[in-house]
């Protein structure tokens, strides 16, 4: 019976561990990603547009 209880313990905290990662700790940590991809992305694109102006003035 000890067996049981702990099991449904376990399983109890571990749904609760999810429910918080999901809800207080997910959305945070992605919106930092989607921040540092766009920022990122936007450097690629001013390097591209250095390189065309670099080479449009050598011209």
């Amino acid at each position: 019976m000890n067996i049981n209880l702990t099991l449904f313990a376990q399983a109890l905290a571990f749904a609760a561990l999810i429910w918080i990662i999901a809800t207080k700790i997910w959305p945070p940590l992605m919106k930092a990603i989607e921040e540092r991809q766009q920022k990122i992305a936007e450097g690629l694109a001013a390097a591209d547009r250095s390189q065309k102006d670099l080479a449009q003035a050598e011209v």
